[in-house]
């Protein structure tokens, strides 16, 4: 499984995960991708067949309605809750990183069209 870190997320998470042999990368690294729409980052994530991990629960949520009305397809997107997963705290971005590195230790079986929740 490969992930696209929306900009929200700290880079050094996506540093981690690639240091740990994970695909990652963090979407503010790359000019191209900050200064996208949710939908179309959605679609660049999808067309680098990555899951898109974002705490932008209710305009993704809706986007992936939206394709699933209409038959359009995504590499999966995981939601993140900013209270557990708070840049503000001394544990951000260890506790992303430890949340994902199990999520990726042990992926869904097809996270096409996939929506979850990290823990």
């Amino acid at each position: 499984m490969r992930l696209l870190l929306d900009v929200h997320h700290s880079p050094a998470a996506a540093k981690r995960l690639c240091a740990g042999g994970f695909d990652v990368l963090a979407a503010c690294e790359d000019r191209s991708l900050t200064t996208l729409a949710d939908d179309e980052i959605l679609r660049a994530a999808t067309a680098d067949q990555r899951a898109l991990v974002t705490e932008n629960a209710k305009d993704f949520d809706r986007i992936v309605r939206s394709r699933a009305a209409t038959g359009e397809h995504h590499a999966g997107v995981i939601f993140t809750s900013p209270r557990r997963f708070h840049r503000g705290r001394a544990t951000y971005p260890e506790d992303l990183v430890t949340s994902l590195t199990r999520l990726l230790l042990a992926p869904p079986t097809s996270p096409t069209d996939r929506v979850m929740w990290l823990q």
